[in-house]
């Protein structure tokens, strides 16, 4: 059976809502990268980064991704001092594509470095579930998606779903379908108030849901996606 992997964030449900005739195997992005680079999944929703780096073992399924036009809510620096007094930061260790994002902001938006330390100093790069629990504990914090658009006036492509390149093309087709499936039945019952997740109220999910994220790859997104593959080969 063909295993799809899907990352354990909030922003991944939509995805997966009703997602059925798949072996759905969860985890971390960094842990999903590797099963399926391994070629242990052969399916997933992962960072964007993953294709610059291999894109000789995938191709991405088109019209779908988690991206922001702006704002992403659940990608964030956070830290108790403005941003001009951050010289040292945390970076995740789950999100590689998230790391070259916040590169990208201090070299092009603020015009300098930072380093990159192991232990909290200056700032953390939070994202997924846990930036959404965290944001209350500090002062200052700066959306990467928000910030990324004030610099581009572009879309921001945080993850595609990839598929490795020996998967039989009737498999790819039913992947395609169980997703926008999904994607539809999903904001139906968001637009109908029949939505429920443990954790989160309802206000949030119509919140985050409607103005956070979005699950489009169209020629903007694809535009934002080349700039910062343009980008992130420096470091890749």
């Amino acid at each position: 059976m063909v295993k799809v992997g899907k990352v354990k964030y909030l922003n991944t449900l939509p995805l997966f809502y009703e997602f059925n005739g798949f072996e759905l195997v969860e985890g971390h992005p960094s842990e999903l990268v590797f099963k399926l680079r391994k070629g242990k999944i052969q399916a997933g929703i992962v960072s964007s980064v993953e294709y610059l780096l291999n894109r000789d073992l995938y191709f991405f399924l088109p019209n779908v991704s988690i991206a922001s036009k702006g704002k992403v809510c659940s990608v964030l620096l956070l830290s108790n001092k403005p941003i001009e007094r951050i010289r040292r930061i945390k970076l995740t260790s789950n999100s590689l594509t998230s790391k070259f994002l916040l590169r990208f902001i201090f070299e092009e938006g603020y015009k300098r470095l930072f380093e990159e330390v192991e232990e909290e100093e200056d700032a953390i790069l939070s994202i997924g579930d846990e930036a959404l629990l965290l944001k209350e504990e500090y002062e200052f914090n700066w959306d990467l998606g928000q910030e990324w658009f004030r610099i581009t006036g572009l879309p921001f492509v945080f993850a595609l779903f990839l598929v490795r390149k020996e998967v039989p093309l009737m498999y790819t087709n039913l992947i395609r379908t169980e997703i926008f499936s999904s994607l539809r039945n999903f904001y139906r019952d968001l637009k109908a108030d029949r939505l429920e997740v443990e954790g989160f109220e309802k206000d949030f999910l119509r919140s985050y849901f409607g103005t956070c994220i979005s699950y489009s790859l169209g020629e903007e997104e694809i535009e934002g996606l080349r700039l910062f593959f343009r980008y992130a080969k420096k470091f890749a």
